[in-house]
């Protein structure tokens, strides 16, 4: 897997073919610390990269059938079947970030090994939704209103004060 934004980026991940989308999904999702609550959809690609079948997390079925495929529903031996094949990984839905994944081999998985797993680590990944989520929420440490409180005490108001319907308050 490779990023068109970070050019020294790269995961290599093993996955039984027995997994479904949605695993290997969740391992990306981890091995990356993206926030899983982001939609993101896998889709299948010709090999310049253009938009095929669609697998996402959601079920989107309409009354037309379905508009895309549930991940979860999905092995990847139904769909990815010889080397070389290719996938787009789109991570932000928005703004249709991608990652790029191609099929490198094919082998008969290890059973002392629990799938799926990241298999080589390079470089950090694009931030998921093209910012910090940090910067976003300025972090306050206390909060105006206790501020206006501390500038203005209730008991030193003037007692001729009237409320808004003209009653003391």
């Amino acid at each position: 897997m490779i990023s068109g934004d970070e050019k020294a980026f790269l995961r290599d991940f093993d996955i039984d073919s027995n997994q479904t989308f949605f695993d290997f999904h969740n391992i990306i999702q981890k091995n990356l610390c993206y926030d899983p609550a982001q939609l993101a959809s896998f889709f299948l690609t010709d090999e310049n990269w253009n938009k095929g079948l669609e697998l996402t997390l959601i079920d989107m079925e309409n009354d037309a059938g379905p508009a895309a495929i549930p991940m979860d529903s999905v092995k990847i031996k139904e769909i990815i079947k010889e080397k070389k094949e290719r996938l787009l990984y789109v991570y932000d839905i928005f703004t249709d970030n991608s990652f790029f994944l191609e099929l490198f081999d094919i082998y008969t998985p290890d059973c002392s090994i629990k799938y799926p797993i990241c298999s080589a680590s390079i470089g950090e990944p694009p931030l998921q939704l093209g910012i910090h989520i940090d910067s976003l929420i300025p972090l306050i440490d206390e909060n105006p209103i206790d501020e206006f409180f501390k500038e203005y005490d209730p008991d030193e108001l003037d007692s001729s004060y009237k409320g808004i319907d003209g009653d003391d308050e």
